[in-house]
């Protein structure tokens, strides 16, 4: 016991967390102009805010015996199969008796088996069993500092379409800015709000297709 006692000191010693990649944010509005698009209740329409694309994870708490990953979006390093937080370390690496020896910031993605890896001796490697793993493509990964707008779909009630529009500044959804409205497809299949607009090409309760005329900045 001793001796895992010494040699766990000297991992803790060599240990510290990893430095960030660098963090090209620009200013991105998605999806692009003019071009038809296809949307799931729930999904996001269209958004205004600064990040960069690339895969995601996103990830829900998984504990192991040496290990904690906090739920979270981690962003793919451009070429590699490493995926970061941009937010802190959320990662905790944990000793013999469960006491914090290190953090960190990544994990590794093994597509095939729909697994995440952290790359040290006793943490391994875990499948959603252990909780919630989901790998996106070519996703927005967002400046947590960033001011953001975006649009939602929520289904449709005879010939209402249900939409919600969230303002979002540094990771926190701003409440009072967070509303509902609607459209009637009866008066058109254009609709402006908050200086974007879209028209409504085919909408079910489940599924929307639509064009992007206008987004958020392009009203500025």
């Amino acid at each position: 016991m001793r001796a895992k006692l010494l040699l766990l000191g000297i991992v803790a010693l060599l240990g510290g967390c990893a430095s960030k990649p660098p963090m090209n944010f620009m200013d991105v509005s998605y999806p692009p102009l003019n071009e038809a698009n296809k949307a799931y209740l729930g999904d996001r329409l269209l958004m205004q805010g600064r990040g960069f694309r690339t895969d995601v994870l996103e990830l829900g708490s998984i504990r192991g015996k040496f290990v904690i990953i906090n739920a979270g979006q981690y962003c793919r390093v451009p070429d590699t199969s490493e995926y970061y937080s941009i937010v802190g370390y959320p990662i905790t690496l944990l000793n013999l008796v469960q006491g914090v020896r290190d953090r960190t910031d990544r994990v590794t993605y093994k597509k095939k088996t729909n697994e995440v890896c952290v790359d040290d001796i006793w943490a391994g490697c875990f499948d959603s069993s252990f909780g919630s793993i989901r790998h996106k493509t070519d996703v927005l990964c967002s400046d947590p500092n960033s001011y953001q707008q975006i649009v939602e779909y929520n289904g449709k009630a005879g010939r209402i379409l249900n939409f919600t529009y969230r303002e979002i500044s540094g990771n926190n959804v701003r409440m009072p800015y967070t509303t509902n409205f609607t459209m009637d497809e009866s008066e058109g299949n254009i609709i402006t709000y908050k200086g974007a607009q879209l028209k409504i090409l085919k909408a079910t309760n489940q599924v929307i297709e639509y064009v992007v005329l206008r987004n958020f900045n392009e009203a500025r």
